[in-house]
């Protein structure tokens, strides 16, 4: 089982990928095996890729953040509304990453100050969020931005390359960059692993779980942007939206462990861009919304199970480290 493991974290994705990939191509070669369709699944992905940059580093620290897609809505109404009374378009964008970032540190002060786990506070934020968002606007679809603020997601780079996926990539990039080579990132992996081991090994827990959810709250904000500056509309109902549960999804296939510590930003990456891959494949070979809400479902299932899997093997490891380390000192003496 371990070695099993070992397999999937280095070629899982990459071999899930191909086969999607060559599966969609012989039902529908016309359709599927074109630029055209790989550029859309790229820009798809690129939201929730760049969403799953900050909701990976909450997993790795053990908390589920279920308040994405709302705090999406809340930076989508509130760039919109200042952009369509005139305010500039980079002081719209600070301020949608500001209130990323805010509403990400409201919700590890919450967690921290209730003693309570990400799970059940965000569950509460998100249904706050939500409502405000319809209060503020309804059920009215915000248009009218301005062309500029679309050219950030809609230029194509090369002349063919929307720039939506190089933002994409930049985010993976930085995202990769400060869990696997800082301080911050090896401090958010040993809180996952074990908070209170991580206290007393000196870590600042609580600060460094809000400077976490504070960071998400950046790539949750450049999500949000970029998904307005691809529509060019904002809507409270983006918070009804799968958002959420989609990275969740992505990031856990792709082998980062619910319970924390233990998982890699280029793993959630492939595993974002397999759950684009099969959606649209089934989208464009016929298969109704009804029977992928099913799939879905069945992957967020195959999903857990691996997570669950996984975490026995890590602890497995971990034990069978342990007796050896006691046996050894036991010899020593």
């Amino acid at each position: 089982m371990n070695r099993f493991f070992m397999l999937w974290k280095k070629f899982g994705m990459y071999a899930l990928l191909i086969i999607l990939a060559v599966g969609f191509s012989i039902a529908s070669p016309n359709t599927f095996f074109t630029t055209t369709t790989l550029f859309n699944i790229l820009k798809q992905a690129s939201v929730t890729g760049v969403l799953s940059c900050g909701v990976t580093m909450m997993l790795l620290t053990g908390a589920i953040d279920l308040s994405c897609a709302s705090r999406m809505a809340i930076i989508t109404i509130l760039v919109s509304t200042m952009m369509l009374n005139g305010i500039p378009i980079p002081v719209c964008i600070l301020a949608g990453i500001a209130v990323g970032v805010l509403t990400g540190v409201l919700n590890a002060v919450l967690s921290e100050l209730l003693h309570t786990t990400m799970f059940v506070t965000t569950l509460a934020i998100n249904y706050v969020w939500t409502g405000v968002c319809y209060l503020t606007v309804g059920a009215a679809t915000i248009y009218g931005l301005p062309t500029a603020f679309g050219a950030i997601s809609q230029t194509l780079v090369f002349g063919t390359i929307p720039s939506i996926i190089f933002i994409f990539i930049a985010c993976a990039v930085v995202a990769s960059f400060v869990l696997g080579k800082t301080r911050f990132g090896r401090h958010v992996y040993a809180i996952g692993g074990n908070r209170e081991a991580a206290r007393l090994a000196g870590i600042n827990v609580v600060k460094v779980n809000i400077m976490t959810h504070a960071v998400a709250g950046v790539f949750i904000a450049i999500g949000a942007i970029i998904l307005m500056s691809r529509t060019m509309v904002a809507t409270a109902s983006t918070a009804n939206g799968t958002y959420s549960f989609d990275c969740i999804i992505g990031c856990v296939l792709g082998g980062v462990l619910l319970s924390g510590g233990n998982g890699k930003m280029s793993n959630a990456i492939m595993g974002i861009l397999v759950i684009n891959v099969l959606f649209n494949g089934l989208t464009i070979i016929g298969v109704n919304d009804y029977w992928q809400m099913v799939v879905k479902g069945a992957i967020l299932f195959l999903a857990i199970a691996l997570d669950i899997l996984q975490t026995r093997s890590v602890s497995r490891k971990k034990s069978i480290s342990e007796e050896g380390g006691k046996n050894t000192s036991a010899e020593a003496v």
